[in-house]
């Protein structure tokens, strides 16, 4: 190989690493607003974030990639490539990180919660010191088998949009 194609190589791994590495940590931050969302119950919005994890979830990522990159133009949203190439993947990881942070909630125990409202600790500290860590923890093989499977995918998204 001559050293235009080991240029050409290394840009693409950049490209891939810097995609990948966004749409990840977007996609984890709003799956964890998704599921809190979804595990407060608000009835139109729980039912509305229901049915884009679960259309997210069902989508191939090629056809996801093919609806942003073809139809968002005919509705004149004009999304530059890198951006597109983010956007699929980060809608993708976003809904299967909500399932794994909403399952990581409902597995939690009640009797941490019943002790940390009897020593009188907020709801919020109570998520930020003890719950959040350990659903962390029980999260993390499912979490990053997800993050193995958007860097796996994302150099075949961000080729068919660049």
């Amino acid at each position: 190989m001559d050293y235009y194609a080991w240029m050409q190589l290394l840009e693409g791994a950049w490209t891939t690493a810097w995609i990948s590495l966004v749409s990840i940590a977007l996609g984890v931050v709003i799956g964890l607003v998704i599921a809190l969302v979804r595990m407060a119950k608000v009835p139109f919005l729980d039912q509305f974030l229901g049915v884009y994890v679960s259309w997210a979830r069902a989508t191939p990522l090629v056809t996801l990639a093919l609806f942003i990159f073809l139809s968002f133009p005919s509705f004149g949203i004009n999304l530059d490539k890198h951006l597109s190439a983010i956007l699929c993947l980060t809608l993708n990881t976003s809904a299967f990180n909500a399932e794994i942070w909403r399952n990581a909630f409902l597995n939690f125990s009640n009797g941490q919660k019943e002790a940390a409202e009897a020593i009188g600790m907020s709801r919020l500290v109570y998520f930020r010191r003890i719950m959040f860590p350990q659903m962390v923890i029980v999260s993390l093989p499912a979490l990053v088998n997800e993050m193995s499977f958007l860097i796996k995918g994302s150099p075949a998204i961000a080729s068919l949009v660049l």
